[in-house]
């Protein structure tokens, strides 16, 4: 076969080479929008955390306050009923932090699996854009002699 006498019509030339642009473009804009969901997602999980940790830390506070109160209360010989409600409050309070680290868990539960998600969606993507590299431009057909 002699690749010398293959006449090719620009305007194939110019489609194939803005389909090529297209594809690029395309696969540029899916990379740009995974990298800044993946921002997005370290963002909030950064934000959740730092929330319920200063949350945390302000019952950890109250709850100290209440023990040095039980404390100065006992040593003073009360009543012990004001005794008997300062540890029920104490039990609801344990109660509420113990309810809002298993939600914090959940959430945090949430926002791996969605990462892992579109994780695992972007490497398939990336697979079929790789395979299709590979297999190269597939159209076989035969349009006629242009040559005679």
């Amino acid at each position: 076969m002699n690749l010398s006498n293959i006449k090719l019509p620009i305007g194939i030339i110019a489609v194939i080479v803005a389909q090529a642009f297209g594809i690029i473009w395309y696969v540029a804009q899916l990379d740009s929008t995974v990298t800044n969901l993946d921002v997005s997602v370290t963002e909030i999980k950064e934000q959740a955390t730092t929330v319920d940790v200063a949350v945390l830390q302000t019952d950890v506070e109250n709850l100290k306050e209440k023990i040095t109160m039980m404390d100065e209360m006992h040593s003073e010989k009360f009543d012990s009923t004001p005794l008997d409600e300062a540890i029920a409050e104490l039990e609801e309070v344990l109660a509420e932090l113990e309810d809002r680290i298993v939600d914090l868990e959940t959430i945090d539960a949430i926002i791996e699996n969605e990462m892992r998600t579109i994780m695992s969606d972007h490497s398939n993507f990336n697979d079929v854009l790789k395979d299709m590299g590979k297999s190269g431009y597939g159209d076989n057909r035969q349009y006629g002699s242009y040559s005679d």
